[in-house]
């Protein structure tokens, strides 16, 4: 009876415990999933809306509201890409996405009607290391696009003055490689997806 006993105790009762406690686990990371996945599914939405206004080079209010009524007036959706007038004429924003360092860069980029010159750009998404390549989130980096066109060469961060030239982020060179590479292809994909060619 003491064997049997034991058995319970040693191998019975402890597998019975991780089974309850995982399976009330799982219930509450699932409960937890489902009742903030539509405030999760508003918020990468108004992310994404955000990053076209970026790109576009529309100002709005920094808000949740601000960013919807900012991008209902001011931008209307094509068929892979979206346009806004600007006082230049047309703009248009199309999606690009490629190779980072470690994962995909995903941008929001606005060119002019000619389809050449950058009105902006804005990350959507990345995986670059944090304090380093992680840098081309911040509003230096990707400003200096604006107003230029491909190809861009990459020069000593603070050293840009041509034209053509843009800053790197010192201590990340593969991803400003890798940024430049995406930007240098974004004029063409542009006129791909914008003219169906």
């Amino acid at each position: 009876m003491k064997v049997q006993s034991a058995f319970y105790r040693d191998r019975i009762y402890p597998l019975l415990f991780m089974f309850l406690t995982t399976f009330f686990c799982i219930l509450l990371t699932a409960g937890i999933h489902l009742t903030t996945l539509d405030r999760a599914n508003a918020n990468e939405l108004s992310f994404a809306r955000k990053a076209v206004l970026d790109a576009a080079g529309i100002a709005y209010v920094n808000t949740t509201a601000g960013i919807e009524e900012a991008y209902l007036k001011s931008i209307e959706e094509a068929d892979g890409y979206f346009t806004t007038s600007s006082p230049d004429g047309k703009r248009f924003i199309i999606p690009l996405e490629g190779p980072g360092l470690w994962g995909t860069i995903s941008l929001m980029v606005g060119f002019e009607e000619d389809l050449q010159t950058f009105a902006g750009v804005a990350i959507v998404s990345q995986n670059e290391t944090p304090g380093l390549g992680a840098r081309i989130e911040e509003p230096w980096f990707t400003t200096q696009f604006e107003g230029k066109q491909a190809p861009f060469t990459l020069v000593e961060e603070g050293t840009a003055t041509a034209e053509n030239e843009v800053d790197a982020i010192t201590g990340a060179t593969r991803t400003s490689e890798y940024f430049r590479n995406l930007a240098n292809q974004a004029s063409d994909a542009a006129k791909s997806i914008v003219g169906g060619e």
